[in-house]
């Protein structure tokens, strides 16, 4: 479904205040010490609807926000508590990456009332769905941020944005889009097996599969998660073709996916998928018509990475094909615009998935020529027809979404390498527009106002969704 919220006026009245009955059942839980992380006492100047004055305040008032937005379309009719631990600490990053944040359910629980049989449900939801607390007097969810974002080897000149409007600045990142992304995870957005040796939670004779796992399929298998060895497991989160099966995702995708739009090359009856870019104009038949292709080549060494500048007027015109590799994709999009080129291909370096084609913030330059992603496979045909200067355009595929498969089941993220912590238990990055729960927070995103087909995941795992 597509979930548009009141936020400002219902999530603004809530700072300070708690809603009486169940609308304020998910409470954040401040665990950071004093001076640091949600209780910085840096000065700071009310931004984008938050009226703190210390980053500490903001970043508590920010995170308030969005436990209230889960608040309005999630319904706990037993009114059971769901306390969510929040906390900033140093986390995975480099120069043009980095570990936004990460959460989860600290529990997990089975058998219980109103359960799927030999099932694990993550706490919040088991709650949920119990009406009692199955872990009395703990916290159900944990969830970590980036202290260190925006600073040296930490995507450089990023840095969090914790307005509430929706109107992140360039380079920077929506706290309020993380906190409701993290959150969702700890509600149940996640699947509890190993995706390293397939194996689920628990030990004998307690392993049983998770809720979210039984709605997984694998298309390339054709088998349940569920109903796979370890080892066919282990093969499927790295193969790229894993789909969510539950009905009420299925029904809300054509409200909320795009057409499918795929790549056409001229005089050829294939078509090859891709994945759009996060950053620059969104790609599209209207503005990625007719090109010739052609193959970039670094002046430093011979590659196709297109990490380094190219001679001004290299690629003028030109739909260029570059490889995945050494430095960000904004990166080599940016060289390739600055040598004229007018539109980006990007190819995948492993056999299986698509390049992530996520953001850059450390580099500010607008990016104003569209960009794409391809699979390994398909960038080495597309290499092939280059050499005959072969034209290449985008075009909708009558019937299908950006997003879904033929039968309208929607991606999960599965990518080779597997990613862990992020493997299975995201929705894939061929969603368009993109969504929430894609392992990458986009610009486009503003959880404020849509959440995606989110909520229908949730309703599909159990959940209570408010109309």
């Amino acid at each position: 479904m597509n979930k548009t919220l009141l936020a400002c006026a219902l999530a603004l009245a809530s700072i300070g205040t708690a809603y009486a009955g169940t609308l304020n059942f998910i409470v954040p839980v401040n665990v950071d010490p004093a001076g640091s992380g949600l209780n910085d006492t840096t000065p700071a100047a009310p931004v984008g609807g938050n009226p703190g004055t210390t980053i500490g305040e903001q970043r508590r008032l920010a995170y308030q926000y969005g436990a209230d937005l889960w608040n309005v379309v999630l319904d706990s009719a037993n009114n059971t508590t769901v306390n969510v631990e929040a906390s900033f600490t140093a986390l995975t990053c480099s120069s043009t990456s980095a570990v936004l944040g990460s959460a989860g359910a600290k529990t997990i629980h089975a058998n219980f009332t109103n359960s799927v049989p030999s099932t694990w449900y993550g706490n919040a939801l088991a709650n949920a769905r119990s009406g009692t607390d199955q872990s009395p007097g703990g916290n159900e969810i944990a969830s970590r941020f980036n202290a260190n974002l925006g600073q040296t080897g930490c995507l450089d000149g990023s840095g969090w944005y914790y307005g509430f409007d929706g109107n992140t600045p360039a380079g920077k990142i929506s706290f309020l889009d993380v906190v409701m992304h993290e959150i969702g995870h700890g509600l149940n957005f996640q699947g509890f097996y190993d995706t390293a040796t397939g194996a689920p939670a628990g030990t004998a004779p307690n392993n049983f599969p998770d809720i979210y796992s039984r709605n997984v399929l694998d298309n390339n298998s054709g088998l349940a998660w569920t109903a796979m060895t370890d080892s066919q497991r282990v093969t499927a989160a790295i193969g790229d073709n894993l789909v969510w099966t539950g009905a009420n995702v299925i029904a809300q995708a054509p409200a909320n996916l795009g057409p499918q739009v795929n790549l056409f090359v001229t005089g050829r009856a294939s078509n090859y998928p891709m994945v759009p870019a996060a950053y620059g104009p969104t790609p599209a038949p209207g503005n990625f018509t007719t090109g010739p292709l052609s193959r970039v080549s670094d002046p430093t060494g011979g590659l196709e990475q297109g990490c380094s500048a190219f001679p001004a007027g290299a690629y003028t015109g030109k739909t260029v094909l570059i490889d995945r590799g050494a430095c960000s994709f904004k990166t080599k999009t940016l060289n390739a615009q600055n040598a004229g080129a007018a539109k980006v291909i990007i190819v995948n370096n492993v056999p299986a998935g698509f390049p992530g084609m996520g953001d850059d913030p450390a580099i500010p330059t607008p990016i104003t020529i569209p960009s794409v992603g391809v699979t390994q496979a398909s960038g080495n045909a597309l290499k092939k027809f280059a050499l005959a200067n072969i034209q290449a355009r985008l075009q909708a595929v009558p019937g299908q979404f950006a997003g879904s498969d033929p039968s309208g089941r929607v991606y999960l993220f599965a990518p080779n390498p597997r990613q862990p912590g992020s493997s299975f238990s995201h929705f894939d990055v061929r969603l368009t527009p993109n969504a929430l729960m894609e392992p990458f927070i986009n610009d486009d995103l503003n959880a404020a106002v849509d959440l995606d087909l989110t909520p229908a995941l949730f309703k599909d795992l159990g959940w209570s969704v408010t109309p």
